[in-house]
C-alpha cells in the first residue's frame, strides 16, 4: 500500500450513535481522473488519538478497476473531513 493522505467526498452510514461506517467514496487518482468506488467490506474500524484530536481508521477492501484492493479510509470529526491514507 502506498500513503496517499488525499482528502476525500464520502458517504456514510450511522447506526444509532456509533461511529461513523464508510459506505461510498470519491477520490481523484494519480492520473487526474475522478473514480467512485463503494465500500464493499470493511476489516477493523478503530479510534484512536492523533495528536491529541480523534481520529477514526477503517481498512476497507473494495472492487476498484476490476481487482480487489485494500486500503485505509480515517475520519477526523473535529474538522469534519475524511481522507483515502493508503491505497
Amino acid at each position: 500500500m502506498r500513503r496517499l493522505a488525499s482528502t476525500i467526498d464520502a458517504i456514510v452510514v450511522f447506526r444509532g450513535s456509533s461511529k461513523p461506517l464508510p459506505y461510498k467514496f470519491r477520490y481523484t487518482d494519480i492520473d487526474g481522473q475522478s473514480r467512485e468506488v463503494l465500500v464493499s467490506r470493511i476489516f477493523l474500524a478503530e479510534k484512536s488519538t492523533v495528536a491529541g484530536s480523534p481520529v477514526y481508521s477503517y481498512d476497507c477492501q473494495s472492487t476498484i478497476d476490476g481487482r480487489e484492493r485494500r486500503y485505509q479510509l480515517k475520519y477526523h470529526p473535529d474538522k469534519c473531513f475524511w481522507e483515502l491514507h493508503k491505497i
